[in-house]
């Protein structure tokens, strides 16, 4: 059944962890990847045993204790986030067919590879999924670099509709940051 959603595609520097496949365990890891990122739902039981005011007044205090906490929390892990995403990013076009990226070493056309981007969202959001690469070209450049790069195209090959989501997510909220950006608005969510 062909995918209904609409093409998006989005520029990004997002950091990407590669695996080769081999041939014989394309089936399995695909299995694996399809069975995507499983989440769980709390659920919690009604006050009766409790007296409201008193739960309310506790909860209350709680909250406001934690609050200066978790404004640190939440600058350190945003920190920390901008820092490896600098250290561990590729250069990547993302659409919601494939995507394309700067590699150091050749893929052969054909080639199975697992792959793990994290998303810089907040949380940042690690996506699982199986490429086929499609084409892998030499870039020509200076003649004074010491390494080649090489533009790999590759198509999706399996990913769980929960990661294909979050893909989708991640390329409609930079797209909407880019356009405030452009009108020179506030990037916020």
């Amino acid at each position: 059944m062909p995918d209904e959603r609409p093409k998006l595609k989005v520029d990004a520097c997002l950091p990407l962890r590669m695996s080769h496949v081999a041939p014989g365990a394309v089936d399995r890891r695909r299995k694996a990847v399809l069975a995507g990122p499983q989440r769980q739902t709390r659920t919690t039981t009604g006050l009766s045993a409790f007296d409201r005011k008193d739960v309310l007044s506790q909860l209350c205090a709680r909250i406001e204790a934690l609050e200066s906490k978790i404004d640190g929390l939440i600058a350190l892990v945003v920190h920390e986030q901008q820092r490896e995403a600098q250290e561990h990013a590729v250069s990547l076009e993302l659409s919601g067919e494939g995507l394309r990226f700067r590699w150091p070493e050749a893929l052969r056309p054909g080639q199975v590879l697992e792959l793990e981007l994290t998303l810089i969202l907040f949380p940042p959001l690690d996506v699982r999924f199986l490429v086929q690469v499609e084409a892998c070209e030499e870039e020509q450049e200076d003649s004074g670099a010491e390494q080649r790069h090489h533009m790999v195209s590759a198509r999706f090959l399996a990913i769980s509709e929960d990661c294909r989501d979050e893909i989708h997510r991640y390329m409609l909220t930079s797209q909407r940051q880019q356009r405030r950006a452009e009108r020179g608005e506030s990037a916020s969510p």
